[in-house]
């Protein structure tokens, strides 16, 4: 009786050897459906979550310093071409006159415009985007109430 239970032990490992390497097989290649439908998009048109990506937090966590032009450069009127991001933007640059660039200009050294949108630009610095917005307007006073 005795090498009959390291026989059955044997058989039992055996088939447990076997289901498991099984539900692995299967498992690995099951064909998964993706979390969220994917979206035809129209042929030249990018998605606009990939475009407004901006990194300037995640740089400043790991370390980077903010560089001198980030701030020397400041948006003072756009003409946008709807959500196309084409147009022309006035950009003063430190230290040169306010003029005006269409979209794929070179700002300053290493700086090109990359998107001209209703309420700011998005440059783009060496593949790293960075939104430079317009400056607001402080909303007028009321009107004084007559009694």
């Amino acid at each position: 009786m005795a090498p009959l239970i390291p026989r059955a032990a044997s058989l039992l490992l055996a088939v447990l050897l076997v289901v498991s390497v099984t539900n692995w097989a299967l498992t690995f290649s099951a064909r998964r459906t993706p979390a969220e439908p994917a979206r035809v998009l129209p042929a030249g048109e990018l998605d606009p979550q990939g475009r407004s990506t901006d990194v300037a937090p995640i740089a400043r966590l790991l370390g980077a310093s903010s560089s001198g032009e980030g701030g020397s450069i400041r948006a003072l009127g756009v003409m946008a071409e709807g959500k196309s991001g084409k147009g022309i933007a006035v950009l003063g640059v430190e230290g040169q006159p306010t003029r005006s660039y269409r979209t794929g200009d070179l700002v300053a050294p290493g700086v090109v415009l990359h998107e001209v949108r209703k309420n700011g630009v998005v440059l783009s610095r060496s593949g790293a985007l960075q939104e430079v917005r317009l400056p607001t307007k402080a909303a007028p006073p009321p009107p004084p109430i007559a009694r």
